[in-house]
């Protein structure tokens, strides 16, 4: 495999007076390879959102303070000068906003829009823009494309606007597509199309996906390996297969359970007790820890560190690392 396209270390984003600081993002890692797809995983709250807009430098400096290093193709973002990062947006890295009606400017039409990214990007004519924004229009499934460009996004259902959103994101063949929740809010058929789009991005241009959800079924449609965060940490890592059929985190296997299957004889869902803790609120040790029904006293006091279980599948808990590291004879 070759090296990582995107590389994330100890990524950290804090709010609030540095004597009390509020963090919302706690020393995440993590990586993704040209062309690999990747899923982060988590119930809302637990900062998969903000990791993404962080590795975009879209986070406010201040109120926010961002630490860590961000290697897109070797090269640091977060050393990448303010007024540069958009010689970086849209051209290498695309986003599909989680939601495409606040995302989309409701007073210029699809056509512009899409336009604007490309005229940001690349040298074109006006009419080689126009006909590259057809062809988008077009990949993304857009009937009569030619009849759509000086629509407005209030013309559109929830599917269509994702797919004109998808087409923004996609204007200049970026090399990785990040997704955040893409199919919330549609209904199951036009999650469906979503997916298949994603899909058919991925194989067209070779680009990289970082999919942002909640759902673990989306996951095991589009996704090579799976990042599971919650409270701002990565709880566990591995390729799909795995973290499916041999999940380490309590929190894993809580999610795993609750996701509806068809041959379950249960006749309620699993359900995960409590909620995520918000940000600030757990100083010390686990914050999984009052949810969890395998919680031991050392979970009070210190927070596990990522170990490894296999290639490339990590957890952090103390319950289920291997017994040295459990008790404390390594690192």
């Amino acid at each position: 495999m070759t090296g990582p396209l995107l590389e994330v270390k100890d990524l950290t984003v804090e709010f609030g007076p540095k004597r009390a600081p509020i963090r919302v993002v706690d020393g995440v890692s993590l990586t993704i390879h040209p062309g690999e797809a990747v899923g982060v995983v988590g119930e809302s709250g637990s900062g998969k959102s903000i990791t993404a807009l962080s590795i975009l430098r879209l986070v406010p400096e201040p109120p926010a303070r961002v630490s860590g290093s961000v290697l897109f193709e070797g090269r640091d973002l977060m050393a990448v000068p303010k007024g540069q990062m958009h010689r970086i947006r849209g051209k290498e890295i695309g986003m599909i906003f989680q939601e495409p009606m606040s995302s989309l400017n409701p007073v210029m039409t699809i056509g512009d829009q899409i336009e604007e990214a490309i005229l940001l990007h690349e040298k074109m004519s006006r009419a080689e823009r126009r006909a590259r924004v057809v062809d988008l229009l077009r990949l993304v499934g857009m009937p009569d494309p030619e009849q759509r460009l000086g629509a407005y996004p209030d013309q559109f259902s929830g599917g269509m606007r994702q797919r004109v959103m998808a087409a923004v994101a996609m204007a200049c063949n970026p090399k990785l597509l990040i997704a955040d929740e893409p199919t919330t809010a549609l209904d199951v058929t036009i999650q469906a199309q979503v997916l298949a789009l994603m899909l058919d991005i991925r194989k067209r241009f070779n680009s990289a996906i970082m999919l942002i959800t909640h759902d673990l079924g989306v996951v095991a449609e589009v996704c090579e390996r799976v990042v599971v965060m919650y409270a701002g940490h990565v709880f566990e890592e591995a390729d799909t297969r795995t973290l499916f059929r041999d999940s380490r985190h309590p929190y894993t296997q809580g999610l795993l359970r609750s996701v509806p299957t068809l041959t379950s004889t249960q006749k309620r869902l699993h359900q995960i007790e409590g909620s995520v803790p918000p940000p600030g609120t757990i100083t010390a040790g686990c914050p999984f820890r009052p949810r969890c029904s395998q919680r031991m006293d050392r979970c009070a006091t210190e927070m596990p560190p990522l170990v490894t279980h296999g290639d490339g599948h990590r957890a952090a808990c103390w319950a289920t690392a291997p017994k040295a590291i459990a008790q404390g004879e390594a690192a």
